[in-house]
């Protein structure tokens, strides 16, 4: 019996795989979601099927400031080019009219919106 119990503790742990080296770029990424109000670290890390106790410490590290100063284009908001013709002002767009924007997780699509909605939109947008 005790030989039983000698074996059970002297097993190693098997990787699956090579160790998997994730860019920077992925890393910093990954932290900015982690520290958006309402993230999940958990959540996050699930999604990009990413270790959580890895993404733990790639968030304490760059709260240090160990990934150094780097440029956070990625970030900056970009122009707002509206393509159209002048509309002239009323309760509603033109029937089968469609609003695209495209949002860094997908495409938000309004169709028929309100012209009240459309001045909003590119206001915020233009912000």
């Amino acid at each position: 019996m005790a030989q039983a119990a000698q074996a059970d503790t002297s097993r190693s742990v098997k990787r699956r795989g090579p160790r998997q080296r994730h860019p920077i770029a992925q890393k910093l990424a990954i932290i900015r979601e982690c520290l958006e109000p309402g993230a999940s670290l958990a959540g996050v890390a699930l999604t990009h099927r990413v270790n959580a106790n890895m993404v733990r410490k790639w968030v304490v590290k760059y709260q240090q400031g160990g990934f150094g100063n780097f440029d956070d284009t990625s970030t900056t908001m970009l122009p707002v080019v509206v393509k159209s013709e002048p509309v002239a002002r009323s309760t509603r767009a033109k029937p089968g009219t469609r609003i695209e924007i495209e949002l860094r997780r997908g495409v938000l699509r309004i169709d028929d919106a309100d012209a009240e909605l459309l001045d909003t939109l590119i206001t915020v947008l233009s912000a």
